[in-house]
């Protein structure tokens, strides 16, 4: 016997219990010559998939299974029977679900006999072992007791095959938990009962060194320091060679001929396990709803063929023969390929959703390479035209790829949920599921466990982690090492022995799986084997999630449609609702022109704050750069402000040969007309395939192979061989090869989908075009859905830019969104109620329900608000209308409203009965609050400051300072020396070129937003400001990038309310 296999290995998606990634377990079996191995993870099949997928590449057989929790009997581990043609594992996955409707999962000894056998016939065995009440009572030395416990099992699961006895030895203390002669007993018991029994090494990592990280994932499941709980005794659930196995069986056994028999029980339950994945779980095969849930009865090639050809009416009701022909020619190939892979159904599965969603009257959109189908743009999935923007089909499907093709759907995110639970009723919830992910450990999350077990303070935990500014939990020591603001750290790592420790730690968990939660938009189609294939268990929305992951789609051939709740969307939506309301005019946001002067024009000022993809500083600084003038220039902006592009310097090349700086470069007169859009630079992957087909004759299919290749460098030199080779056969030079060939080998690192460029491009131009022609009604939207990357009160300061009033709340006419006003001063925007802090859904129901209010004590009884939602309300204006046109202000407002917080039981509203307490009697005389205690009780209550800006109650010491306005900046000569002071309401650390790290910094002063850069050096003098600051004052030099386009090099920066009582207090009238 060459190898052992172990039949109990839970693995990194073990959540907070196992160490090891299936794929190092697998290589491990592997190498000690094993010819299988099993995972069974807790509580589901988390890394199954990728456990089959590394037993397959590595050439042994998976077996696969899970550790469950029996009610009020312990743990077991349940084995799916390989090889039956799938009923194993359906009955595996069918077991998990049921276990898994509640929380905690677990599942009664009934309900799992029940799933794994049928008919007589056991589907799974189920190992009971050291955790169960049997294994349990094995360690009181009571042969009655333990006799009995087993006797118990035996009766739930009296079929041969559906049930053995775990026998594990971790060499603990005698009479302790995996002890040798707790196995020993059990063993003894199971042979006198004629129970079969079998070793395992109840595994948890691949090596006795990752017990340490075991530990501390046991105090992240406790949330108990190490030594408040029972530890593991020692290092030995490690995963043993044969050799090892053997010895222990030796030991447990006492007697070599027995420790044979268990080694060859062990091994033949490995037998009856062994998986074929093809025909036990489907591996591979693509699986989507049956045609009769699509209302079609007969070839759905035919009905997708029918279906994409009456969309050419639609979509081109003014295309000239000429075009028309283009447009059939170009479907024709596409769906002869779409017929060759079988794929009609899917297409039709989800032109079927996207026409649900339309019927919604939801917005859609749809992103990624499946906008260069030309098929989906006539079925209604994409809005974006492929033939018009040059887009290629190839680099979404071609007939060298056999997996299903991923369409991502963008719609409202306001109304994601209520799609899910649309697609679930439209084909059953036999056929659909969510998707789950992984959420892994990253720096902070690490070191906060790692924090936990070591007994570290509260505070000294969250001292550290405000710093760990987004690096990875493995890079730890040397972020300790490089970055400044991390030198207190560095300071304790050479005095404290267990900061030393905690960074240890902390970098052992980098990226293990930390828990599973719903994936944010991703959702499996399936057909009515679907439950069979995969197990599932609650989300938090209240529906069924796959355990599985995005990752396991392609293996298991699951069709996965994302549908991504995008909140631009949800905002242009509000805004279209708000121009019918206040405007009449009907908007179909999706037929507006996409050359619109007025709209680039808007774009070019770079003021772009709320537009889709183009608000980030970095992007507004390109903009100022690119000034874009076409839609198509947008697709390329959007597509080179990636990491990708920025790293492999395609942005300055490209700018120079725009703007007439340097000639293009195209190498050999065959690329132009690929490169002539983007000036010679490479930059989507559109434009590798071209020039693959160009220069070997290989077709658009294979070149977009040939392009994925470029990332795997044992694939790559064989596809640089061919390159060259084809290339020479054709004529090209040594020189033309070996140029092209640089930029394609670079490429693989740093190109994009213009596909997926235009579909961003889409929402980028309509919202651009709102924010230009109905300014209010967009910025309702924004407001109402808040969809971009900074905070609101950066939309207080872009609503006064753009002439729009923002309205308070007032609980009169004030609801859950946003609204537009038509008032005498212009078109305004109401504030929310939703803004309140701590103001409940059912007081905001209450208040929209019951109003209007003639005064406070009315809306006090008839809304029932809370004391501190009335006071909260009072604080910020909302109850200020109720005393419009007298005398009283909001300081008489909130005395009453203490009045009323005083009365101890509320009384009832009864319009017939007259409460003289609850009489509207304003007290007066109170203080009415100042401009600045508005402000701070705004930022305290809504997070926004509405009266007036935060910062003008500093302008007195700023117009000293000499500080510039971020307005005025536009106008300033390059390399001007300046002050800029605001609220950091950005801050980013993106990848560079160079490696090292540069942060940017985003400051609102009420007029606008300035962007400063901090390198290095300037990044060594004020670091502590740049992440845990929110009023910051900096000096720097300006930088000029285009004709509106300006930002900080920023050299030091400072804490402004620091300096605010430095200066206050050598002001004698002020300090006084």
């Amino acid at each position: 016997m060459s190898g052992f296999t172990h039949l109990n290995v839970a693995s990194s998606f073990s959540g907070h219990y196992g160490v090891t990634h299936p794929a190092l377990l697998a290589e491990a079996a592997a190498a000690s010559g094993a010819s299988a191995l099993a995972i069974t993870d807790r509580n589901g099949l988390y890394g199954a998939v990728k456990h089959i997928g590394a037993c397959l590449k590595l050439g042994i057989d998976p077996i696969v299974g899970v550790n469950l929790e029996v009610a009020e009997l312990g743990r077991v581990t349940v084995l799916a029977r390989g090889s039956d043609g799938g009923i194993g594992w359906a009955a595996l996955c069918r077991t998990v679900s049921a276990a898994a409707k509640g929380k905690p999962i677990r599942i009664s000894r009934e309900e799992l006999a029940a799933c794994t056998i049928r008919d007589g016939t056991a589907l799974c065995t189920v190992l009971i072992g050291a955790e169960t009440d049997f294994g349990q009572a094995a360690l009181t030395r009571n042969r009655q007791a333990t006799t009995r416990a087993l006797t118990m099992w035996r009766k739930a699961f009296p079929v041969h095959g559906s049930l053995a006895v775990e026998i594990v030895s971790h060499l603990t203390e005698p009479d302790t938990e995996r002890s040798t002669n707790q196995a020993a007993r059990m063993l003894a018991v199971a042979d006198a009962m004629g129970v079969p029994a079998v070793l395992t090494n109840a595994v948890r990592y691949l090596e006795p060194d990752d017990a340490v990280t075991a530990d501390v994932l046991d105090a992240a499941r406790h949330l108990a320091p190490l030594g408040a709980f029972e530890p593991q005794p020692n290092a030995q659930a490690w995963l043993k060679p044969f050799s090892a196995m053997e010895a222990v069986a030796i030991e447990i056994c006492g007697e070599r001929d027995r420790a044979r028999k268990l080694l060859e029980t062990t091994a033949a339950l490995a037998d009856r396990c062994r998986l074929n994945p093809e025909n036990d779980c489907g591996w591979g095969k693509p699986k989507t709803p049956e045609k009769s849930t699509l209302g079609i009865d007969g070839n759905p090639f035919e009905v997708l063929w029918q279906r994409a050809y009456a969309g050419i009416d639609w979509r081109y009701p003014d295309a000239n023969e000429k075009k028309l022909a283009e447009v059939r020619s170009h479907l024709g190939k596409e769906l002869i390929t779409i017929n060759k892979l079988g794929f009609a159904t899917y297409f039709l599965t989800v032109a079927d959703v996207a026409q649900m969603i339309r019927d919604m009257r939801i917005r859609i959109a749809a992103r990624g390479s499946g906008a260069g189908s030309l098929t989906n743009y006539l079925l209604g999935i994409s809005g974006v035209d492929p033939i018009e923007h040059d887009l290629l089909f190839e680099r979404f499907l071609s007939t060298e790829r056999t997996s299903l093709p991923d369409i991502d759907i963008d719609v409202e995110s306001a109304r994601r949920h209520d799609i899910y639970r649309a697609i679930f009723k439209r084909y059953g919830s036999n056929r659909v599921t969510l998707l789950s992910m992984q959420s892994t450990y990253r720096g902070r999350g690490a070191m906060r466990d790692s924090g936990l077990a070591l007994g570290l303070d509260d505070e000294q935990i969250d001292d550290i982690a405000k710093n760990m500014w987004r690096f990875s939990a493995r890079s730890f020591r040397n972020a300790i090492a490089n970055k400044p603001e991390l030198a207190g750290v560095a300071e304790a790592l050479e005095q404290d022995r267990k900061m030393n420790l905690l960074v240890d730690i902390t970098e052992r968990l980098d990226r293990l799986p930390r828990h599973i939660s719903m994936h944010p938009c991703g959702v499996i189609l399936g057909d009515a084997t679907l439950l069979d294939l995969t197990p599932v268990e609650q989300s938090g929305l209240g529906l069924p999630m796959s355990q599985f992951d995005k990752d396991d789609m392609d293996p298991m051939g699951m069709l996965k449609l994302d549908v991504l709740g995008v909140r631009m969307q949800s905002a242009m939506a509000h805004a279209v609702k708000e121009i019918e309301k206040i405007r009449g005019v009907q908007l179909n946001l999706d037929a507006i022109p996409k050359d619109d002067a007025e709209t680039f024009k808007n774009i070019r000022t770079t003021n772009t704050l709320g537009i889709f993809q183009i608000e980030s500083p970095g992007q507004r600084e390109l903009t100022g750069k690119h000034q874009p003038t076409e839609f198509n220039d947008l697709t390329i902006q959007i597509s080179l402000f990636r990491p990708g592009p920025m790293k492999g310097n395609m942005i300055a090349p490209y700018l120079d040969g725009r703007h007439g700086f340097r000639k293009p470069e195209y190498i050999h007169p065959d690329l132009e007309p690929i490169l002539r859009e983007t000036f010679g630079v490479v930059i989507f992957h559109e434009h590798v395939l071209r020039i693959f087909d160009k220069l070997t004759g290989c077709g658009l299919a294979k070149a977009d192979e040939f392009r994925r290749s470029l990332e795997n460098p044992r694939v790559a030199p064989a596809v640089e061989q061919f390159f060259r080779a084809q290339a020479g056969i054709r004529g090209y030079s040594k020189s033309v090869i070996d140029q092209i060939w640089e930029i394609l080998a670079s490429f693989s690192s740093f190109g994009f989908c213009k596909a997926h460029g235009a579909a961003f491009a889409l929402p980028t131009y309509q919202s651009a075009w709102l924010k230009t022609h109905y300014p209010a009604e967009f910025m309702a939207g924004l407001f109402t859905h808040d969809p971009g990357m900074y905070p609101r009160r950066l939309l207080v300061a872009e609503a006064r830019r753009l002439g729009v009033n923002l309205l308070p709340i007032d609980v009169n006419v004030s609801t859950r969104e946003y609204l537009v006003e038509n008032t005498r001063d212009g078109m305004a925007v109401r504030m929310a109620l939703t803004d309140v802090q701590g103001m409940t859904e059912a007081e905001v129901t209450r208040t929209i329900e019951n109003a209007p209010y003639q005064d406070v004590a009315d809306y006090y009884l008839r809304a029932r608000p809370s004391r501190k939602t009335l006071e909260r309300l009072a604080t910020v204006g909302a109850l200020d209308s109720l005393v419009s046109g007298t005398e009283y202000h909001r300081g008489d407002i909130l005395a009453r409203v203490k009045q009323l917080n005083s009365i101890t039981k509320r009384p009832e509203h009864d319009d017939n009965y007259l409460d003289f307490e609850m009489l509207e009697r304003l007290p007066k005389g109170a203080p009415e609050p100042t401009k600045a205690e508005q402000v701070e009780a705004e930022l305290s209550i809504l997070k926004m400051d509405v009266t007036e800006h935060a910062l003008e109650r500093y302008r007195p010491m700023l117009e000293e300072m000499g500080v510039v306005r971020s307005d005025e900046l536009v106008g300033l000569r390059n390399k001007s020396e300046v002050l800029i002071a605001g609220v950091r309401v950005a801050t980013q650390t993106p990848p560079m070129r160079s490696g090292k790290r540069v942060v940017f910094i985003s400051l609102d002063d009420g007029y606008g937003c300035a962007d400063a850069t901090f390198f290095d050096e300037a990044q060594s003098r004020c670091s502590h400001i740049l992440f845990n600051t929110k009023l910051v004052v900096i000096a720097g030099k300006t930088r000029r990038t285009g004709a509106k386009g300006v930002s900080l090099m920023a050299e030091n920066a400072w804490d402004l309310r620091e300096l605010w009582n430095q200066w206050v207090a050598k002001q004698p009238r002020l300090s006084a």
